[in-house]
C-alpha cells in the first residue's frame, strides 16, 4: 500500500493552467494532509511572488549569478518562513508539485539561455541542468524542513545556492574556456 492510495493526489488536485502559478480544482472540502488545493494554490502563488518581487532582473549587478543566488535565497527563505511549508513539502511528488517544479525549471532553463554567451549548446542541456538545480533545491529544502531541529535557515540558503551554481555554471562558461592545471598534471 503506497501513501497515494491513502491521499489519491492526482484526483485531487488539477493540471495548472500555466507553469509556476497552479489553479487546482479539488472537490470542495478535499483535503491532503491538512491542506486543501485552494491552501496549495495559494502557497505556490505567494513563493512565487516573493521570488519575483526581489528578483533584480537581468540588469543585476553581479550577473545571472547575482540573479540566481538572490531567487534561489528569496525562495529559500520564503519556504523556510512560510508556516504551511513542512506540510508541503512532506506531501507526495505528483501532478501539482511536478508541474511547480517544471515550471521553475523552465524559467530558469530560460534564464540560463538568455545568459550564456556561446553558440555551442551546453550538454547537458540547460533544461536538463535546471531541472537537477531545481530539483536539488526542493530536496534540501524538503530536508531541512523535516528536520527537528531545523537546521539554520541562512546554512540551507547558502547549501541550495551551492549546489544550484554548480549545477547551472558550466552551462554558462564561454565556450573554450581555459582552465589552469597545476604543474606536472595531465
Amino acid at each position: 500500500m503506497t501513501i497515494e492510495s491513502f491521499f489519491p493526489v492526482e484526483e485531487l488536485i488539477a493540471a495548472s493552467p500555466r507553469p509556476g502559478h497552479p489553479a487546482p480544482q479539488a472537490p470542495a472540502g478535499t483535503r491532503l494532509l491538512g491542506l486543501t488545493a485552494q491552501d496549495l494554490d495559494d502557497y505556490f502563488t505567494q513563493i512565487a511572488e516573493a521570488v519575483e518581487q526581489d528578483d533584480p532582473g537581468p540588469a543585476a549587478r553581479g550577473g545571472w549569478e547575482e540573479r540566481e543566488r538572490l531567487r534561489f535565497s528569496t525562495w529559500v527563505r520564503r519556504v523556510y518562513e512560510h508556516p504551511l511549508s513542512p506540510a508541503v513539502f512532506a506531501l507526495p511528488v505528483t501532478g501539482l508539485i511536478r508541474e511547480v517544479q517544471r515550471g521553475q525549471a523552465a524559467e530558469l532553463a530560460f534564464r540560463i539561455d538568455v545568459g550564456r554567451a556561446r553558440a555551442k549548446a551546453a550538454k547537458p542541456s540547460a533544461e536538463v541542468r535546471a531541472t537537477a538545480a531545481v530539483a536539488s533545491a526542493w530536496a534540501i529544502a524538503a530536508d531541512a524542513l523535516a528536520r527537528s531541529p531545523r537546521p539554520p535557515r541562512e546554512r540551507v540558503v547558502g547549501d541550495v545556492w551551492t549546489i544550484v551554481r554548480e549545477t547551472i555554471e558550466p552551462a554558462l562558461r564561454p565556450a573554450g574556456t581555459f582552465r589552469p592545471r597545476s604543474h606536472s598534471s595531465w
